[in-house]
């Protein structure tokens, strides 16, 4: 799995394809600790790679790979749903309920992120 295709498929709100992604990866059974840090990203790709390893890892009551634990948050607040940019009531929802994984490298998304293909 190429964590890459996850991350540019969130950073431009293509959300079918990472929900796509995720659901591959469930179907392939993939071994959180071992997936490899993205090379030459920049850091709010690191930051979304990182967390939503996290994220996806503790829904699979896994340990996430070591090199998460030292990527930094995001230099500025994302929303990874692109809704929420115009949308007060989702902002808020995403504000306030984002999964602790994302919330910590100041990435916003519903608490449901990425649960359903």
């Amino acid at each position: 799995m190429d964590l890459h295709e996850l991350v540019q498929a969130l950073l431009s709100g293509d959300t079918l394809t990472a929900r796509q992604w995720v659901a591959d990866a469930g179907r392939e059974n993939v071994v959180w600790a071992r997936i490899p840090a993205p090379t030459g990203s920049e850091p709010v790709a690191m930051a979304v790679a990182a967390s939503v390893v996290e994220l996806l890892a503790s829904r699979a009551g896994q340990p996430a790979p070591p090199w998460t634990a030292s990527v930094p948050a995001a230099p500025r607040p994302v929303f990874l749903v692109r809704a929420a940019e115009t949308m007060p009531r989702l902002r808020r929802e995403c504000e306030n309920e984002s999964p602790e994984p994302l919330r910590r490298r100041r990435l916003f998304a519903p608490s449901n992120f990425l649960t359903a293909a």
